[in-house]
């Protein structure tokens, strides 16, 4: 990988999650990969890292200029149902199969122009922190606000961020954003209220009042409403601005699958965060070196480098042959 080089003191680590075959990212599996001891690779991941500096230094070393590119912000569940040793664990809702788990949430934020996307901060929510998800992610777009100055093409806000405390924050800010609505939210059109389930869209956009955030333009699209606070062009553009975000939910899709961050089997909850970490800086470093290809082709074309794959036969085959 080009960027490499750059960031040699974690290189081992970043290696492993890219050419690691097995299903599961146990610490005996990168023992076999680099011929490394367990105790070895504990205390590597209980070493403190400033994830947010790594993700700062790959920016300026691409010379990204953060006011080209926009932010979006969202969450997965990081579910550890099995560890009942492992602190800071909480009661998480998992959207894909409907239930509860155990778990950590990871709240994300990354900056993208649409041809390359990459990590600007995570935090960790548990329920003993003290803190809703709504406040991290205020957190959050105020570390985006520092380190961008301001100059940026707004914010792209998942459905769960869409709150009166966060758009509120970021209207009041001028800043920018597109997010989608739930269909009983209720808005002020020309002093009159209703709700959105109950207004006559057709194909054009509304300008109203929305309670604790003001005045927003909304439309509905495919049976879905959608909102920014800035006037569109055209209808389908605040659905445009809102699908932008889908970025990182590619993010997401490739760490879990690829990189296997949901896998990992540490004891303690900073080899943990230290893991995830390190598979967002991967996924960063792999579309700074491919930024013409999409991730899994780039992984595919580390992987053809530096793995040797071998093919066995079943035995059926031999007794057709027989």
């Amino acid at each position: 990988m080009k960027f490499l080089s750059y960031f040699s003191a974690y290189q081992f680590y970043i290696l492993a999650l890219l050419l690691n075959q097995e299903k599961k990212f146990k610490q005996t599996v990168i023992s076999n990969l680099f011929n490394k001891s367990t105790k070895y690779i504990r205390r590597f991941l209980n070493k403190t890292v400033d994830f947010n500096t790594l993700f700062l230094k790959l920016i300026c070393i691409l010379n990204i200029d953060l006011s080209q590119g926009f932010f979006s912000i969202d969450d997965t569940s990081y579910s550890k149902p099995f560890c009942r040793k492992l602190k800071l664990v909480s009661n998480l809702y998992n959207h894909s199969t409907k239930g509860y788990t155990k778990g950590y949430e990871i709240v994300f934020i990354c900056w993208s122009n649409g041809k390359i996307t990459l990590p600007i901060s995570f935090r960790i929510w548990h329920s003993t922190l003290g803190k809703s998800k709504i406040d991290i992610g205020i957190e959050l777009v105020k570390y985006a606000r520092k380190i961008s100055n301001d100059k940026n093409l707004g914010f792209r806000v998942d459905a769960l961020y869409n709150a009166k405390k966060f758009l509120g924050y970021l209207h009041k800010n001028h800043l920018f954003f597109a997010t989608r609505l739930g269909r009983g939210r209720i808005l002020f059109v020309n002093g009159k209220k209703c709700l959105l389930k109950t207004t006559i869209w057709g194909k054009k956009c509304i300008k109203g009042w929305l309670p604790g955030i003001g005045y927003v333009w909304v439309t509905k699209y495919r049976g879905k409403y959608y909102c920014t606070n800035r006037r569109p062009d055209y209808q389908r553009q605040i659905y445009e601005w809102y699908a932008e975000r889908w970025n990182i939910e590619c993010v997401f899709r490739f760490v879990k699958s690829e990189l296997k961050l949901q896998d990992c089997q540490a004891f303690t909850f900073i080899q943990h965060y230290n893991h995830i970490g390190y598979c967002f800086l991967t996924y960063g470093l792999l579309q700074a070196s491919f930024p013409k290809i999409n991730a899994y082709e780039a992984k595919r074309r580390i992987e053809s480098m530096y793995v040797t794959k071998s093919v066995s036969l079943k035995q059926e085959v031999f007794q057709l042959c027989a």
